[in-house]
C-alpha cells in the first residue's frame, strides 16, 4: 500500500511539475503586448524627432548652417560641434586683454585702437590720455575674474592693477581697479567696445 501510495504521489507531483513548466512555455505575444510594443515604438520615434529639433535649435543659436540629420530610423545623429564654443571665445578675449595690457604699458593709442577695431569711444580716449600724460613707467596686470559669452557679445569682469610713477612728483603708486569690459564679435575677430572702471 505504501508503494502504491508513493507511486501515485510521485505521478501526481510529476503531473503538477509538467503543468507548471508548461505554463512557462514560450507563447506568442497577445494583442495587449503587441499594442504596448507599437506604442513604445511610436514614443521612441517622437523622442528621436524631438532630439533632432533641439539639436537644430542649438545649431541655429550657435550661428551654424542647419544640416539635415540622417533619416535612418532609430538612429540619433551625434551632437553638432559648435564652431566657436564659449571656452574658445573666452581664450580669444583673454588674448585680446593681454594685447590691451601691452598697449597700455607702451602708451600706444594706435594699438589700443586696434583692440577696439579702429573706433574708440571719446570717453575712453580721454581716460587713457590722462593716464599717459600724468604717469611714467606704467605697468599693468589684468586678472580676468569672469568672461561671459552670449550670442556674439561678451562681458569680462577684470581685476586690473596699475603700478606707475607720477610724472610731476616721481612718486610711485599702485591702483587696483575693478573693470568691466564689453566685447563684440565682428567677422572672425573679437573687439573691445566699452570699458567701465571704478576704484
Amino acid at each position: 500500500m505504501t508503494e502504491a501510495y508513493n507511486g501515485a504521489r510521485a505521478a501526481g507531483l510529476l503531473g503538477l511539475a509538467v503543468a507548471l513548466l508548461g505554463g512557462c512555455a514560450t507563447r506568442a505575444p497577445g494583442p495587449d503586448v503587441q499594442a504596448e510594443l507599437a506604442k513604445l515604438r511610436e514614443e521612441q520615434q517622437a523622442l528621436i524627432a524631438e532630439v533632432r529639433a533641439l539639436r537644430s535649435e542649438v545649431r541655429q543659436l550657435a550661428g551654424e548652417q542647419q544640416v539635415t540629420p540622417s533619416e535612418a530610423p532609430g538612429v540619433i545623429p551625434p551632437a553638432p560641434v559648435l564652431r566657436q564654443p564659449a571656452r574658445v571665445a573666452g581664450a580669444a578675449i583673454a588674448a585680446l586683454l593681454d594685447t590691451y595690457r601691452q598697449a597700455l604699458e607702451a602708451e600706444d593709442l594706435a594699438l589700443v585702437e586696434d583692440v577696439y577695431g579702429g573706433t574708440m569711444p571719446a570717453e575712453d580716449i580721454r581716460y587713457l590720455e590722462i593716464w599717459f600724460d600724468r604717469t611714467d613707467e606704467l605697468r599693468v596686470s589684468m586678472d580676468p575674474r569672469s568672461i561671459e559669452v552670449h550670442d556674439g557679445l561678451a562681458d569680462a569682469r577684470v581685476s586690473q592693477t596699475m603700478d606707475y610713477r607720477l610724472s610731476r612728483t616721481a612718486e610711485r603708486r599702485s591702483v587696483r581697479l575693478d573693470v568691466r569690459m564689453a566685447f563684440e564679435k565682428r567677422g572672425d575677430r573679437w573687439q573691445l567696445i566699452r570699458v567701465q572702471a571704478r576704484r
